[in-house]
């Protein structure tokens, strides 16, 4: 999937849907990218630069979650 500016807002729009602001939301969007990670029950896993974990999100309808 090629992450454009429209698909790069609606990945921030259903992570600020999880409970997150728009800052928040703008940077693990960021930092997840065109290729999640994901944990062994689908969740999200948002690592750092640095490979530190910062969150886990629910699993994304964006990546294809039902």
């Amino acid at each position: 999937m090629t992450m454009n500016q429209e698909a790069f807002n609606k990945l921030i729009a259903e992570i600020m849907s999880q409970g997150y602001d728009l800052q928040t939301a703008g940077h693990y969007a960021a930092l997840i990218g065109d290729t999640p990670i994901a944990d062994d029950d689908g969740n999200i896993v948002v690592l750092e630069k640095d490979g530190r974990e910062i969150a886990r999100l629910k699993p994304l309808k964006f990546f294809g979650a039902s």
